[in-house]
């Protein structure tokens, strides 16, 4: 899931173990703790463009890591506590400040990754709510140390285990894929039930913690205004998945309908949302891909559009590491294109949002240039940013018209 996403959700479970005992700051370090796994990103101008797609959502969303690092932060930050440092008011101050900035650069490290998928506005707009809602809870925290119980190493350990773990769960019930039993397994979980960036699911986080800060640790409204956040995004999370099911059984009922016999599918929802979702199915040679929103008013995928593998392009050169990363990511749901000078290869499993000509582009917006080196005579891999050709604001309009199932007679 998107940052933002995974700082509510620390925040809340952060809350959840040691809110009682130290109040906000179990907000604060629980959302500070959150994107933590996701800072693997750091690590992309050191590896291959390729190489850098499999580590991301690798060692770090582990539960090896999850374990040890949870030992590694537990001492640190028990050690921090009882510090005369930590004592100082000066000292404090600072870190106020710091930290007020801190989603804000966790915020601007995501777009230069390459990861950001938000407009400018909305950028703006999680930006200040990110760096304004951390200096409340930062602001609500008791300045007097003594005013509230320093937890024990054992009680750090939990806390950070539980923020981890839950982050990496959340990433499981997405597409990227998660490598959640690394280095014993490079198996990409991925449930394909929640869209990256899901408001649904991330509000009512967000705002229970904003309303539960405000109250004293040990008030009972606290408790309660943060267990509803959970429990509400948690029973979204069980809807998510019964849709996918629901909406699985009208991909294959489609692909039926169409006298098509497949060997695989795969539906993911569209972004911002669970109501559209897209599908891919491998029928031979070729894919099939459609929409289908659980508003329109028949039970049935349209905007079907085949896609060549043209997997035999690859065939003249020699297997490579990065290919092999590539067709590991993609989990076999992925086509590829000649053009003058080289190939690109397209990941099915991300459907397209431009919907200003009735029916998306068949290929997905992100994929990687294939760029042949004749002096060691394989392909070398270059990453692109996602691209969205045409009006923007005309995208986003077509785009949750057909989210509403609005959709154009070309699309039957």
């Amino acid at each position: 899931m998107d940052s933002l996403t995974q700082m509510a959700l620390g925040a809340a479970v952060g809350e959840l173990v040691l809110g009682r005992k130290i109040g906000n700051k179990a907000m604060f370090w629980g959302a500070v703790a959150g994107t933590i796994p996701d800072l693997d990103v750091m690590a992309n101008p050191f590896l291959s463009d390729a190489y850098s797609v499999k580590f991301h959502r690798g060692p770090s969303h582990s539960l090896l890591f999850s374990a040890l690092f949870s030992v590694l932060a537990a001492f640190l930050i028990e050690k921090y506590f009882h510090s005369e440092l930590f004592h100082k008011k000066w000292w404090r101050k600072i870190w106020k400040g710091v930290f007020t900035a801190l989603p804000i650069g966790l915020a601007v490290l995501i777009i230069f990754s390459g990861m950001g998928t938000l407009s400018t506005a909305a950028l703006i707009s999680i930006v200040l709510l990110l760096g304004g809602t951390s200096f409340l809870a930062y602001r609500r925290s008791s300045s007097n140390p003594g005013s509230f119980e320093i937890p024990s190493y054992a009680q750090w350990y939990w806390f950070f285990f539980l923020v981890f773990v839950t982050h990496i769960t959340l990433d499981v019930f997405t597409t990227y894929g998660t490598q959640v039993l690394w280095p014993f397994s490079d198996h990409p979980f991925a449930l394909d039930n929640i869209s990256v960036v899901d408001p649904v699911y991330t509000v009512p986080l967000l705002l229970s913690s904003l309303v539960a800060s405000f109250f004293f640790r040990t008030d009972s409204k606290r408790k309660i205004f943060n267990r509803m956040g959970l429990l509400v995004s948690s029973l979204f999370i069980i809807f998510t998945l019964f849709n996918k099911s629901q909406v699985e059984r009208v991909f294959t009922n489609t692909l039926k309908d169409e006298g098509l016999s497949f060997e695989k599918v795969k539906i993911t929802p569209t972004l911002f949302n669970n109501l559209l979702w897209y599908g891919v199915a491998d029928v031979g040679e070729e894919y099939i891909t459609g929409y289908y929103s659980v508003l329109d008013e028949e039970p049935r995928f349209s905007n079907l559009q085949v896609v060549p593998k043209n997997h035999h392009l690859l065939v003249p050169y020699p297997q490579s590491p990065d290919i092999d990363y590539l067709k590991w990511f993609a989990v076999g749901f992925f086509a590829i294109e000649e053009h003058n000078d080289h190939y690109k290869w397209y990941d099915l499993r991300f459907g397209n949002i431009d919907f200003t000509k009735g029916s998306p582009e068949v290929r997905s917006p992100f994929y990687f240039n294939l760029i042949p080196d004749e002096e060691i005579g394989e392909l070398r891999v270059k990453r692109t940013r996602p691209e969205f050709r045409g009006d923007v604001q005309q995208i986003w309009r077509a785009f949750w018209q057909r989210v509403w199932g609005v959709s154009s007679a070309a699309d039957h």
